[in-house]
Formats: structure tokens, C-alpha cells, sequence
């Protein structure tokens, strides 16, 4: 994925393809006027003919147009709306694919937000994963130029570099998410953070293995991790450049569950390949800080990563069992297909020798948010307002949204065990998204936000796979932090 920035006139652009838009009402956009002058008037001519897009979301190819250095322009119409904008990027990425273009020239919009969001969109539609397809690597790269005048330069740039960086850490995370999980085990995933430690100086990696696990005391992760015959691993992120503004870091903590079977609570086998996304917060991690590496925010950022593969052997956990966390307290497990909560549990009070600024952690943990919220928005839940209302401001921004969902004390009371400190389920079916955070707040003690993205991290179709979130509202929040 190519970005390049130009400060000239639309009609300067040599390109393949040069995609402008017209107004719902049927007006001129500056950027089609600009072309309209350049070509004598050719797309008035065209509008009087009614040969231009009829109708919202419609698009229209003009070849060899005269005075215009693009090979062709595509007329899209749309509203202007950001979400009109983003399918008329996708439709003009569409055709390109289709049609071979190496060089498309986006100008549906402008502004630096608007550049932003259309490379954010075309980056977006244009990932392919076929890295086990006999084909693999034959799909269209294509160069994405935006235009500017040379007065929004370097607003443009900076916007454009983010989107860059975005758009690394949202492929990266997709492609861990869609590696099937024959390859992507605790081990592998250990080795491709040490080999991303090698692309940046401002980062170090380690990895400890299930020694290192034991020593620590992360009885709840090792629990959920004895069923299985590839061994735990617990991975941290240290992002720390020179020119760090904070002195307490930001810490994330991500869910690896490279594949859930459910355990001995076994999951029915419809859409069980799916399991292979339950890491999605762990990949989510890893997108985030390479994004974060990318942008060279100056930024003291943590990643924690807890990785296990939940399989139902003659060893695996049993309902009834009790296992001793990290913090000291004891959980009764009523249901081994509730392990998120269990490696979540340790990597949190892991956490708490950071003296965090605060901790995010992100986890594909309940089937109840996706009854709640579907694929549309990541379900948030924290302890601390202020935290809580910059992520869901990141959201909104990068189109990435959340929506906060309540912690009230009376939630925690549905979690009680009468033969260990806290059960891992609440024995009910009632609030199973908000009970799951409840139980994870019992192992905090720092500002802290939980996002639960079980129905926004994976898509079961259109493309089926990994969407990438939350890096974008992670990098957004991360840009806000920046002094």
C-alpha cells in the first residue's frame, strides 16, 4: 500500500485513474470544476447530455478526456457524508481492482480529513489475505495520490502519515487474526513479535515461556493453557522513544486465545473455525504498537500479551476446579468456555508493577456483546470517566467507534462462589457482557478500560475475517495524548 501526496491541480495528475465527485444536488465539486475548465467545459457538455452519475453512490468512467493528464476520470455522486465518502472510495477501489490500475487519484473530498478518510478507506477494502492461497501474491498494489493545495500541505502530510501508519498496524492485526490456527500458536505468535522488535529501535520485545509463566504465579492462564500440547506464552511490548512525554506508561493488554474449542465446556461445531479469531485481542496489540512504531509517536506504551490455545484434553481444566491467580485470589471455573477471563486476570495484575497511566485491554470475550451491539461498535466498560470519554472521542474520530456500556457495583454481586473468592461465570445468562467486565474489575486497581470486541474484531462474511479494530481508535487515542 503506496500513498504519495501532491500540492498541484487536479488536472495535473498523472495517474490511471483521477476519481472526483459531484454533489447530490448535481454541483460541481472544485476538484471536477477545476477539470471541467481544464477540459473546456467538457463535463458541463456532459451534464447537459446527462451523461454524469444519476444517482447517489453511482459512478461514471470518462477515457482520454483533453487537457487532463489522468488516463481517466471517474465521476462518483454522493452527499458528502463521511460514510458516502468511504463507499465512494470503495467503489473507485473496486474498479481498480478490476481494471488493473496501478496509480489512482483520490480527490472525492478535501481537506485533510477528508484525505484521511479516504485512505483509510481505500487501504481498507484493498487488503487481500491469500498468504496460503497457490496464488498468493498476485494481487493488484496499487499507488494511492491524494491532492492538496500547497497551503494544506502539511496538514495533508501529517494526516496522510497517520493513515500510513494505521493502516501497517490494521493489516498486521487482520493478518494474525486470519493465519490459520495450525500455524498460529502461542510459540509462532512469540516469534513474530521478536521478529517486529527488529524493525524498530524504539521498541524491545520478551517473551516468556511457560517457566517464566509458572514463576510469576498466573495460575488462572496456566490453567486454561494445560489442556492444550503447545505451551503458553506471555509477551511484552515496550515501546519507549527517547522523547517520551509520559513517564508512566500506557499499557495494553490483549487476549490471545489462538484457538477456543470451549475446553471441556465444548462449543457446538457451527462457525467453530471462527475460534482461530478468539486472539483478537492479542493481534489488536500487536497492530497498535506497530502502528504506534510507525507514526513514531512520542509515546511510553506497554503491550501485554497473554497467549494460550483452550483444547479439551484428558489434562484440560473441568468445571469445579479452582485456580490461584497472579493477585492471590481464588476462582472457582463453572464454565471452561469463559477462559478469556482467566488469562486476562493475570496479564492485569501483571500490569499494576507498570504503576500505569492506565491500562486498556481488549479481548473477543463474550457472545453477549455481539447480541448487544452486533459488529457495529466495540463494547466499552471502565472504572474511570476520563479514560472512558477519550476512547469513546477516538472512536467517533477514526471511525472505529464504541459505545459505553454500565459497571455499577450490583453486576459484581452476581459473581459468587461459595468455595472460592470469585467464580468465572455468574451461573445466569442475564448481562453476560457486563458480568464478564465485572469480573475482570476485581483485578484492577489503576484507571482502566475494557473494550469487548467479539462482534466488532471479526466478520463472518463480506469478507469473512479480521476488520482490524480497534487499531484505529487505539491510534487515535494514542494521537490525542500527544502534547
Amino acid at each position: 500500500m503506496k500513498f504519495s501526496l501532491k500540492a498541484c491541480s487536479p488536472a495535473e495528475v498523472a495517474a490511471d485513474v483521477v476519481a472526483v465527485s459531484l454533489a447530490a444536488d448535481g454541483s460541481f465539486s472544485p476538484a471536477l470544476a477545476v477539470l471541467d475548465a481544464a477540459a473546456d467545459g467538457f463535463f458541463a457538455q456532459q451534464a447537459e447530455k446527462g451523461n454524469l452519475p444519476p444517482g447517489n453512490g453511482t459512478l461514471r468512467l470518462f477515457v482520454d478526456v483533453p487537457g487532463i493528464a489522468a488516463r481517466r476520470v471517474a465521476v462518483v455522486r454522493h452527499d458528502g457524508s463521511e460514510r458516502a465518502l468511504e463507499r465512494a472510495t470503495a467503489a473507485v477501489q473496486q474498479l481498480a481492482d478490476e481494471s488493473g490500475w496501478a496509480k489512482v487519484a483520490l480527490l472525492l473530498g478535501a481537506g485533510a480529513g477528508s484525505i484521511a478518510l479516504m485512505a483509510r478507506a481505500a487501504a481498507h477494502d484493498a487488503y487481500r489475505f491469500d498468504a496460503f492461497k497457490s496464488n498468493a501474491g498476485k494481487a493488484r498494489k496499487h499507488e494511492w495520490i491524494f491532492v492538496c493545495d500547497k497551503a494544506e500541505k502539511k496538514a495533508a502530510q501529517v494526516a496522510l502519515d497517520l493513515s500510513r501508519a494505521w493502516a501497517a498496524g490494521s493489516y498486521f492485526t487482520r493478518d494474525l487474526v486470519n493465519t490459520p490456527p495450525n500455524v498460529c500458536v502461542p510459540a509462532w505468535l512469540g516469534e513474530q513479535a521478536k521478529a517486529m522488535a527488529k524493525d524498530y529501535d524504539a521498541l524491545t520485545v520478551k517473551v516468556l515461556k511457560k517457566k517464566d509463566i509458572e514463576a510469576l504465579g498466573m495460575g488462572a492462564l496456566l490453567g486454561v493453557a494445560q489442556g492444550s500440547v503447545n505451551e503458553p506464552r506471555f509477551i511484552i511490548f515496550e515501546y519507549r522513544p527517547e522523547n517520551a512525554q509520559n513517564a508512566k506508561p500506557l499499557v495494553l493488554v490483549g487476549k490471545g486465545v489462538t484457538f477456543d474449542t470451549g475446553g471441556i465446556s465444548i462449543k457446538p461445531a457451527g462457525a467453530m473455525d471462527e475460534m482461530k479469531g478468539d486472539m483478537g485481542g492479542a493481534a489488536a496489540v500487536f497492530g497498535a504498537v506497530k502502528a504506534l512504531c510507525e507514526a513514531e509517536l512520542p509515546l511510553y506504551v506497554v503491550g501485554l500479551v497473554a497467549s494460550v490455545e483452550n483444547m479439551p484434553d484428558g489434562n484440560a481444566i473441568r468445571p469445579g476446579d479452582i485456580l490461584k491467580t497472579m493477585s492471590g485470589k481464588t476462582v472457582e471455573v463453572l464454565n471452561t468456555d469463559a477462559e478469556g477471563r482467566l488469562i486476562l486476570c493475570d496479564a492485569l495484575t501483571y500490569a499494576t508493577r507498570y504503576q500505569p497511566q492506565a491500562v486498556i485491554d481488549m479481548a473477543t470475550l463474550t457472545g453477549a456483546i455481539v447480541v448487544a451491539l452486533g459488529g457495529v461498535r466495540s463494547g466499552l466498560f471502565s472504572n474511570d470517566d476520563a479514560l472512558a470519554d477519550a476512547l469513546l472521542r477516538a472512536g467517533e474520530a477514526a471511525r472505529d467507534p464504541a459505545w459505553r456500556m454500565p459497571l455499577d457495583p450490583e453486576y459484581r454481586e452476581m459473581l459468587r462462589s461459595p468455595f472460592a473468592d470469585i467464580p468465572n461465570i455468574s451461573g445466569v445468562r442475564d448481562a453476560g457482557a457486563v458480568t464478564a467486565a465485572a469480573y475482570l474489575s476485581e483485578f484492577v486497581d489503576y484507571p482502566w478500560a475494557h473494550l469487548d470486541i467479539a462482534g466488532s474484531a471479526f466478520k463472518s462474511s463480506g469478507p469473512k475475517g479480521g476488520t482490524g479494530r480497534p487499531v484505529g481508535l487505539l491510534l487515535e487515542y494514542f494521537r490525542a495524548q500527544v502534547a
